[in-house]
């Protein structure tokens, strides 16, 4: 099903060691949480993880009890279909509404249908209208 929502993403910035997001995802899963999307980045020695989980409250606590500090931030949730060019479409309907894409990343399988796109925006509720007309005109 295609649409658009207001989301949270996990963050957490560490120390970048070996395995530390192999390390963040077991405990995620130990607790029986699902990652849908994942980004790292690593700038000046320290890893920022971004993760986008169907159940941030028990992936939060499980991280907190193995001695790291996540943090949610908001983010726009939109699932479309898995084309090409649909991030080009969702750009430029941001682009023409003046919204700002601060941060994306996306995630599908070769086969699957439709892709998760979590995008970090200047203006998330103007984003979450635009997008929604959007999701309307390619559903």
């Amino acid at each position: 099903m295609l649409n658009v929502s207001q989301g949270k993403e996990i963050v957490l910035r560490v120390r970048n060691d070996i395995d530390v997001i192999g390390e963040a995802a077991r405990l995620v899963a130990e607790r029986g949480v699902s990652l849908k999307a994942v980004a790292a980045a690593v700038e000046q020695g320290l890893c920022t993880l971004r993760l986008v989980t169907d159940d941030n409250l028990r992936a939060c606590d499980m991280l907190r009890e193995h001695g790291y500090t996540p943090h949610e931030e908001p983010v726009v949730l939109l699932v479309v279909p898995h084309k090409p060019g649909m991030l080009r479409k969702v750009a430029a309907r941001l682009g023409a509404e003046q919204i700002d894409i601060r941060s994306v990343y996306a995630t599908a399988s070769d086969d699957a249908p439709n892709c998760l796109v979590v995008l970090r925006t200047s203006n998330d509720a103007r984003a979450l209208v635009a997008l929604s007309e959007f999701v309307g005109q390619i559903a």
